[in-house]
């Protein structure tokens, strides 16, 4: 009898103990699995670990032996005034901004005699550009070409581009040429002088060109004072460095 009882308790406690038993073996296969599966993963990331420092190692040991740079005796190879930009470098990267536009401008028109007109310009203005480039002081004889010339012939670009795409206008054509050729002149005389009569007259019709091409390029903005009063700043102070 005791031990038909002994039988049924040890049975009661296999019975009672065997879902314990069953969820453990699943559980120790499902991480037995992902072990597997992400050993190699795990190997790789420690050896990119390890690599990662003795690359970085390396690196601080050869800054540590690299020898410092040796200091400057004597004179500098070039004058100071090279290692700084010019006083009056907005104005040069301005004016070719203006000249980018210009040929730009001319690339996209139609017309070949008045793109080629344009692309003259530009030539003029990369030339006055050249002369005036290491010279501030002779910025007060191209004063017109930067505050009104270069701008307003960017505008006239820009403004005839958007009249060609848009309408044929054979006396607008006439009068454009007729300024240009001028504009064109005018640029050459303004390597030494610009105090000729002819530039009242040019600007007055480039004035009348400008407002009726204004409402096809209504980006007209140009305002020819700052521009003035900076080239006046420049000169002065160029000026008052040469004395």
């Amino acid at each position: 009898m005791m031990g038909w009882f002994r039988g049924m308790t040890a049975l009661a406690m296999a019975a009672a103990l065997a879902p314990f038993i069953f969820f453990a073996l699943l559980i120790l296969t499902a991480l037995g699995i992902v072990a597997l599966n992400t050993f190699p993963l795990i190997l790789a990331f420690v050896a990119w670990i390890m690599l990662s420092r003795r690359a970085k190692k390396e690196r601080e040991d050869l800054a540590k032996r690299a020898p410092p740079p040796p200091p400057i005796d004597g004179p500098l190879p070039f004058p100071s005034e090279s290692y700084t930009p010019p006083v009056h470098f907005d104005l040069l990267l301005e004016a070719k901004e203006e000249i980018g536009r210009i040929r730009g401008a001319a690339g996209a028109i139609a017309d070949g005699v008045i793109a080629a007109q344009f692309r003259a310009l530009a030539e003029q203005a990369d030339a006055i550009l050249a002369e005036v480039v290491g010279q501030p002081q002779r910025l007060g004889l191209a004063r017109r070409f930067f505050s009104s010339l270069l701008p307003r012939a960017a505008d006239l670009a820009e403004g005839y581009h958007r009249a060609d795409r848009t309408l044929a206008n054979e006396a607008r054509r006439t009068k454009m040429l007729d300024v240009l050729y001028r504009l064109d002149a005018a640029m050459k005389e303004a390597r030494e002088t610009v105090s000729s009569p002819e530039i009242a007259r040019l600007d007055a019709d480039l004035s009348l060109l400008a407002k009726d091409l204004k409402d096809l390029n209504p980006t007209f903005t140009h305002a020819p004072q700052p521009i003035l009063a900076r080239v006046e700043q420049v000169v002065k102070s160029a000026k008052t460095k040469k004395g």
